[in-house]
């Protein structure tokens, strides 16, 4: 059973909404993130995948907050590499799960295609507040490879990351309503080239690369899997 909530934010216009699933098991230790929040609930089934996982015991008692999206632009503006989105999560959003839910021992940080990017870059620009991330086909092609071409100016203690790719995920030159993204570069070469640059500057990379598309019946495939490499201790 889930609840409701609004989290407010010293770095966005307005408070965000939020979804809470608490730990169908035992006492949790750890929280999970999750940007794209209604995509996660309705396409990936995530809350059905984690509460089986918890009861057969291939994952430990975790607790979960979605975030779900303001609308289509809204997305777009949040997850491409936004400074304001990601202190918002790594600060404001932190402080609320801390008052208003319960102390964790770690906080994860999840997303999938443009929030997968927003994840990774997040955590890049606030180490030490996310134990791990989880990156699901992230839109690394996002303004030419930006994230990639600024690794050099975000240096980071090494991070723990699941980052996964379709190797159908080869289409390249399209563009994205309802904004003009425009996506030059395909997501499987993006990614390769981002994990690898990554993996060179010191972080772990769990580079996952899965017989499909960029489809939410894989990310859900995958998801017990990813989650458990992330928080085993």
């Amino acid at each position: 059973m889930f609840t409701e909530h609004k989290i407010p934010s010293t770095y966005l216009p307005a408070s965000r909404q939020a979804f809470y699933y608490p730990a169908t098991v035992g006492s949790p230790k750890d929280c999970l993130l999750f940007l794209d929040g209604e995509l996660y609930m309705n396409r990936v089934k995530a809350p059905v995948i984690l509460n089986e996982s918890q009861a057969s015991g291939l994952l430990p008692p975790v607790t979960c907050v979605y975030l779900p999206n303001v609308s289509a632009e809204g997305r777009h503006a949040d997850y491409t590499c936004n400074e304001a989105f990601a202190s918002f999560l790594a600060a404001d959003v932190p402080r609320w799960i801390e008052r208003e839910l319960a102390q964790f021992e770690r906080l994860f940080l999840c997303g999938l295609s443009l929030s997968g990017l927003q994840a990774v870059f997040t955590t890049l620009r606030h180490p030490g507040v996310f134990a791990g991330v989880l990156a699901q086909s992230p839109s690394a092609w996002w303004e030419n490879e930006w994230l990639l071409n600024a690794l050099p100016t975000m240096p980071a203690p090494p991070q723990r990351m699941w980052m996964s790719v379709g190797l159908q995920e080869l289409q390249t030159n399209a563009t994205h309503p309802p904004t003009p993204l425009v996506q030059r570069s395909s997501q499987l070469d993006s990614v390769r080239r981002l994990s690898s640059a990554l993996r060179a500057g010191g972080h772990d990379i769990y580079a996952n690369e899965y017989n499909g598309g960029h489809d939410s019946a894989c990310w859900a495939a995958e998801l017990q899997q990813s989650l458990a490499w992330l928080m085993k201790r």
